[in-house]
Protein backbone atom coordinates (compact mmCIF):
# COMPACT_ATOMS: atom_id res chain seq x y z
CA UNK A 1 0.00 0.00 0.00
CA UNK A 2 1.54 3.50 -0.89
CA UNK A 3 1.56 5.67 2.19
CA UNK A 4 0.31 9.16 1.25
CA UNK A 5 -0.65 12.44 3.02
CA UNK A 6 -2.67 15.69 2.87
CA UNK A 7 -1.60 18.53 2.13
CA UNK A 8 -3.56 21.81 0.91
CA UNK A 9 -3.22 23.51 -1.97
CA UNK A 10 -4.27 27.12 -1.59
CA UNK A 11 -4.59 29.46 -5.04
CA UNK A 12 -3.64 33.00 -5.24
CA UNK A 13 -3.58 36.06 -7.67
CA UNK A 14 -0.33 38.04 -8.52
CA UNK A 15 -1.61 41.48 -8.63
CA UNK A 16 -0.03 44.91 -8.52
CA UNK A 17 1.19 45.97 -5.03
CA UNK A 18 0.15 48.81 -3.64
CA UNK A 19 -2.16 50.00 -6.18
CA UNK A 20 -5.68 49.91 -4.16
CA UNK A 21 -7.51 51.59 -7.29
CA UNK A 22 -5.87 49.44 -10.42
CA UNK A 23 -4.58 46.32 -9.07
CA UNK A 24 -5.00 43.63 -11.43
CA UNK A 25 -2.52 43.65 -14.58
CA UNK A 26 -2.24 42.04 -17.64
CA UNK A 27 -1.46 38.19 -17.85
CA UNK A 28 2.55 38.24 -17.61
CA UNK A 29 3.90 35.36 -19.85
CA UNK A 30 5.29 33.33 -16.35
CA UNK A 31 6.53 30.59 -18.31
CA UNK A 32 9.14 33.05 -20.00
CA UNK A 33 9.64 34.55 -17.17
CA UNK A 34 10.21 31.53 -15.53
CA UNK A 35 12.77 29.88 -18.37
CA UNK A 36 14.25 33.03 -18.14
CA UNK A 37 14.77 32.21 -14.10
CA UNK A 38 16.20 29.29 -15.02
CA UNK A 39 19.19 30.49 -16.29
CA UNK A 40 20.33 32.70 -13.60
CA UNK A 41 22.80 31.56 -11.41
CA UNK A 42 22.10 31.02 -7.21
CA UNK A 43 22.91 34.06 -6.22
CA UNK A 44 20.33 36.13 -8.61
CA UNK A 45 17.82 33.26 -7.31
CA UNK A 46 18.64 33.88 -3.44
CA UNK A 47 16.67 36.19 -1.00
CA UNK A 48 17.62 36.92 2.51
CA UNK A 49 15.29 38.50 4.88
CA UNK A 50 16.46 41.06 7.80
CA UNK A 51 15.84 38.20 9.84
CA UNK A 52 18.63 36.31 7.96
CA UNK A 53 16.06 33.65 6.93
CA UNK A 54 17.56 32.73 3.64
CA UNK A 55 14.95 31.59 0.09
CA UNK A 56 16.13 30.48 -2.56
CA UNK A 57 14.20 29.35 -6.16
CA UNK A 58 14.22 27.67 -8.54
CA UNK A 59 12.89 27.17 -12.04
CA UNK A 60 11.65 23.16 -12.84
CA UNK A 61 9.90 21.59 -15.88
CA UNK A 62 7.43 19.41 -15.12
CA UNK A 63 3.85 17.88 -16.45
CA UNK A 64 4.74 20.11 -19.65
CA UNK A 65 5.31 23.32 -18.06
CA UNK A 66 7.80 25.33 -16.59
CA UNK A 67 6.65 25.47 -12.53
CA UNK A 68 9.00 27.17 -9.62
CA UNK A 69 10.26 25.77 -6.40
CA UNK A 70 10.91 28.60 -3.65
CA UNK A 71 12.81 27.11 -0.22
CA UNK A 72 13.63 27.70 2.74
CA UNK A 73 17.06 26.65 3.38
CA UNK A 74 17.64 25.16 7.05
CA UNK A 75 19.99 26.23 10.13
CA UNK A 76 19.32 23.61 12.08
CA UNK A 77 20.81 20.21 12.50
CA UNK A 78 18.48 17.38 11.32
CA UNK A 79 18.88 14.02 12.87
CA UNK A 80 18.17 10.19 12.48
CA UNK A 81 17.23 7.41 14.15
CA UNK A 82 17.75 3.35 13.63
CA UNK A 83 14.61 1.63 13.75
CA UNK A 84 16.22 -1.42 14.33
CA UNK A 85 18.18 -0.55 17.08
CA UNK A 86 16.49 2.91 18.81
CA UNK A 87 20.21 4.91 18.07
CA UNK A 88 20.07 8.50 17.42
CA UNK A 89 22.51 10.32 15.01
CA UNK A 90 23.18 13.02 13.87
CA UNK A 91 22.43 13.84 9.98
CA UNK A 92 25.41 14.38 7.88
CA UNK A 93 26.12 15.91 4.19
CA UNK A 94 28.81 15.63 1.83
CA UNK A 95 30.08 19.03 0.75
CA UNK A 96 28.40 22.26 0.55
CA UNK A 97 24.86 21.39 1.32
CA UNK A 98 22.12 21.79 3.08
CA UNK A 99 18.30 21.29 4.01
CA UNK A 100 15.40 22.60 3.30
CA UNK A 101 11.81 23.06 3.05
CA UNK A 102 10.02 23.85 -0.34
CA UNK A 103 7.01 24.87 -1.80
CA UNK A 104 5.88 23.98 -5.20
CA UNK A 105 4.39 27.37 -7.50
CA UNK A 106 2.34 26.62 -10.45
CA UNK A 107 1.11 29.39 -12.69
CA UNK A 108 -2.18 29.14 -13.83
CA UNK A 109 -2.81 29.82 -17.88
CA UNK A 110 -4.64 32.32 -17.09
CA UNK A 111 -6.05 35.10 -14.66
CA UNK A 112 -2.26 35.68 -13.45
CA UNK A 113 -3.55 32.83 -10.53
CA UNK A 114 -0.85 30.60 -9.06
CA UNK A 115 -2.07 27.64 -7.05
CA UNK A 116 0.94 26.93 -4.02
CA UNK A 117 1.49 23.48 -2.05
CA UNK A 118 4.42 23.27 0.91
CA UNK A 119 5.65 19.98 1.58
CA UNK A 120 5.76 20.66 5.06
CA UNK A 121 5.05 23.22 8.12
CA UNK A 122 8.19 25.22 7.45
CA UNK A 123 7.82 25.20 3.81
CA UNK A 124 7.81 29.03 2.73
CA UNK A 125 4.15 30.76 2.65
CA UNK A 126 2.53 32.50 0.49
CA UNK A 127 4.21 36.42 2.22
CA UNK A 128 7.85 34.46 1.67
CA UNK A 129 6.66 33.59 -2.11
CA UNK A 130 5.98 37.09 -2.94
CA UNK A 131 8.73 38.87 -0.89
CA UNK A 132 11.23 36.28 -2.99
CA UNK A 133 9.27 37.29 -6.49
CA UNK A 134 9.73 40.88 -5.61
CA UNK A 135 13.52 40.55 -4.50
CA UNK A 136 14.40 38.52 -7.53
CA UNK A 137 12.44 40.19 -10.37
CA UNK A 138 10.48 37.06 -11.11
CA UNK A 139 7.86 40.12 -12.71
CA UNK A 140 8.27 43.36 -14.26
CA UNK A 141 7.13 45.46 -11.79
CA UNK A 142 6.33 44.76 -7.91
CA UNK A 143 3.69 42.76 -7.02
CA UNK A 144 1.06 41.00 -4.68
CA UNK A 145 -0.81 38.02 -4.09
CA UNK A 146 -3.96 37.89 -3.05
CA UNK A 147 -6.23 34.99 -1.85
CA UNK A 148 -8.92 33.80 -4.44
CA UNK A 149 -11.74 34.56 -2.72
CA UNK A 150 -15.17 34.41 -4.29
CA UNK A 151 -15.62 36.94 -6.58
CA UNK A 152 -19.02 37.32 -4.56
CA UNK A 153 -18.01 38.11 -1.29
CA UNK A 154 -14.60 40.54 -2.52
CA UNK A 155 -17.78 42.37 -4.19
CA UNK A 156 -20.05 42.35 -1.50
CA UNK A 157 -17.00 43.61 1.12
CA UNK A 158 -16.18 46.54 -1.29
CA UNK A 159 -19.55 47.67 -2.63
CA UNK A 160 -21.17 47.81 1.17
CA UNK A 161 -22.72 50.56 2.47
CA UNK A 162 -21.42 49.68 5.20
CA UNK A 163 -19.41 47.24 7.41
CA UNK A 164 -20.49 46.81 11.04
CA UNK A 165 -18.35 44.66 12.83
CA UNK A 166 -15.51 42.14 11.51
CA UNK A 167 -14.07 39.56 13.74
CA UNK A 168 -11.58 36.50 13.71
CA UNK A 169 -10.08 34.16 15.71
CA UNK A 170 -6.86 32.56 15.79
CA UNK A 171 -4.14 30.49 17.43
CA UNK A 172 -0.95 31.61 17.78
CA UNK A 173 1.82 29.83 16.20
CA UNK A 174 5.33 31.51 16.92
CA UNK A 175 7.22 29.87 14.01
CA UNK A 176 4.86 31.40 11.37
CA UNK A 177 4.04 34.96 12.48
CA UNK A 178 3.23 38.25 9.74
CA UNK A 179 6.34 40.41 10.10
CA UNK A 180 5.90 43.29 12.01
CA UNK A 181 3.52 46.12 11.50
CA UNK A 182 1.60 43.47 8.56
CA UNK A 183 -1.60 43.39 10.45
CA UNK A 184 -3.57 46.10 11.81
CA UNK A 185 -4.46 43.79 14.25
CA UNK A 186 -1.03 43.70 16.24
CA UNK A 187 -0.53 39.42 16.10
CA UNK A 188 2.56 39.46 17.39
CA UNK A 189 1.81 41.66 20.51
CA UNK A 190 -1.43 38.88 21.43
CA UNK A 191 0.82 35.75 20.56
CA UNK A 192 3.97 36.82 23.16
CA UNK A 193 1.16 37.84 25.72
CA UNK A 194 -1.35 34.55 25.18
CA UNK A 195 0.91 32.09 23.28
CA UNK A 196 -0.99 28.90 24.44
CA UNK A 197 -4.57 30.59 23.81
CA UNK A 198 -7.34 30.81 20.92
CA UNK A 199 -7.69 34.28 20.81
CA UNK A 200 -10.58 36.52 19.26
CA UNK A 201 -10.36 40.09 17.64
CA UNK A 202 -13.58 41.45 17.06
CA UNK A 203 -14.05 45.33 16.14
CA UNK A 204 -17.40 46.74 16.07
CA UNK A 205 -18.67 49.95 14.56
CA UNK A 206 -21.56 50.91 17.61
CA UNK A 207 -25.28 51.04 16.63
CA UNK A 208 -25.65 54.38 18.31
CA UNK A 209 -23.80 57.93 18.09
CA UNK A 210 -23.18 60.85 16.11
CA UNK A 211 -24.24 59.81 12.28
CA UNK A 212 -20.53 61.62 11.11
CA UNK A 213 -18.53 59.37 13.67
CA UNK A 214 -19.95 55.90 12.35
CA UNK A 215 -19.77 56.62 8.59
CA UNK A 216 -16.46 57.06 9.50
CA UNK A 217 -16.13 53.85 11.87
CA UNK A 218 -17.57 51.88 9.01
CA UNK A 219 -15.54 53.51 6.12
CA UNK A 220 -12.34 52.88 8.04
CA UNK A 221 -13.92 49.09 9.26
CA UNK A 222 -14.28 48.07 5.45
CA UNK A 223 -10.74 49.42 4.76
CA UNK A 224 -9.23 47.19 7.35
CA UNK A 225 -10.93 44.47 6.79
CA UNK A 226 -10.35 44.90 2.47
CA UNK A 227 -6.25 45.03 4.06
CA UNK A 228 -6.79 42.08 6.09
CA UNK A 229 -8.71 39.80 3.56
CA UNK A 230 -5.11 40.84 1.46
CA UNK A 231 -3.03 38.86 3.86
CA UNK A 232 -5.27 36.14 4.46
CA UNK A 233 -2.55 34.36 2.31
CA UNK A 234 0.04 33.63 5.15
CA UNK A 235 -2.48 34.51 8.03
CA UNK A 236 -4.27 30.91 7.39
CA UNK A 237 -2.87 27.32 8.04
CA UNK A 238 0.33 26.92 10.77
CA UNK A 239 -0.33 30.55 11.74
CA UNK A 240 -4.31 29.34 12.57
CA UNK A 241 -6.41 31.37 11.91
CA UNK A 242 -10.08 29.69 12.76
CA UNK A 243 -12.23 32.50 11.80
CA UNK A 244 -12.71 35.65 9.69
CA UNK A 245 -16.35 36.80 9.39
CA UNK A 246 -18.14 40.06 8.65
CA UNK A 247 -21.13 41.69 8.59
CA UNK A 248 -22.16 44.20 6.32
CA UNK A 249 -25.05 46.27 4.79
CA UNK A 250 -25.27 45.92 1.41
CA UNK A 251 -27.52 47.01 -1.53
CA UNK A 252 -29.59 44.59 -3.00
CA UNK A 253 -30.97 44.35 -6.77
CA UNK A 254 -34.38 46.35 -6.25
CA UNK A 255 -32.73 49.07 -4.44
CA UNK A 256 -33.03 48.26 -1.39
CA UNK A 257 -30.89 47.32 1.69
CA UNK A 258 -30.24 44.34 3.61
CA UNK A 259 -27.44 43.11 6.17
CA UNK A 260 -25.62 40.09 5.56
CA UNK A 261 -22.97 37.97 6.68
CA UNK A 262 -19.58 37.23 5.05
CA UNK A 263 -17.70 33.91 5.85
CA UNK A 264 -13.71 34.63 4.26
CA UNK A 265 -12.18 31.55 5.36
CA UNK A 266 -15.44 29.48 3.78
CA UNK A 267 -15.34 31.07 0.57
CA UNK A 268 -10.88 31.27 -0.08
CA UNK A 269 -10.43 28.45 -2.85
CA UNK A 270 -8.65 25.96 -1.26
CA UNK A 271 -7.89 22.40 -1.93
CA UNK A 272 -7.05 18.82 -0.06
CA UNK A 273 -5.11 16.73 -1.78
CA UNK A 274 -4.40 13.48 -0.90
CA UNK A 275 0.01 13.27 -2.55
CA UNK A 276 1.42 10.07 -2.59
CA UNK A 277 5.07 9.54 -0.41
CA UNK A 278 7.61 9.15 -2.94
CA UNK A 279 9.15 5.44 -2.85
CA UNK A 280 12.59 4.13 -3.27
CA UNK A 281 11.62 2.87 -6.66
CA UNK A 282 10.26 6.21 -7.77
CA UNK A 283 12.77 8.35 -9.67
CA UNK A 284 10.75 11.58 -10.04
CA UNK A 285 11.85 14.23 -7.82
CA UNK A 286 9.62 14.78 -4.56
CA UNK A 287 8.06 18.35 -6.21
CA UNK A 288 6.25 16.31 -9.45
CA UNK A 289 3.59 14.84 -6.83
CA UNK A 290 2.92 18.48 -5.58
CA UNK A 291 2.74 19.64 -9.04
CA UNK A 292 0.36 17.16 -10.28
CA UNK A 293 -1.81 17.60 -7.06
CA UNK A 294 -1.83 21.87 -8.10
CA UNK A 295 -3.08 21.02 -11.38
CA UNK A 296 -5.32 18.68 -10.64
CA UNK A 297 -6.97 20.76 -8.07
CA UNK A 298 -7.28 23.91 -10.29
CA UNK A 299 -9.02 21.61 -12.74
CA UNK A 300 -11.19 20.45 -10.06
CA UNK A 301 -12.02 24.54 -9.26
CA UNK A 302 -11.62 26.12 -13.10
CA UNK A 303 -14.88 28.17 -12.54
CA UNK A 304 -14.63 29.12 -9.38
CA UNK A 305 -11.18 30.62 -10.20
CA UNK A 306 -12.10 31.69 -13.61
CA UNK A 307 -14.95 33.52 -12.08
CA UNK A 308 -13.36 35.17 -8.98
CA UNK A 309 -10.64 37.20 -11.41
CA UNK A 310 -13.06 37.44 -14.91
CA UNK A 311 -14.39 40.67 -12.77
Amino acid sequence: MVASRVRTVSFYEVVRAKDDYNPRMEEVPWQRALEEMSTKPSTQRTFITPDEDRFIGEAVFSSDAMHLIVGRIGSGELQTVDLDHGHIEDLRLDGNRGFIDTTAVCFLDYGNIIGIMGSSQASPRATAIQRWMNACGLAAEEIALWPVISQDVWTKLQNASAVHNFEFTFRPNPAFMPPDGASIFGFRQASDRYPDHRITFKVEVPKRGQVTSRARGHRRLQEDAMHFMSELGYLVGPSGIERARALVTSPTEDGHIKEEGLDFLKHHVTAKKRVEVRSAEDSRPRYATAIEAILEAAQEHANDLRAAVSG
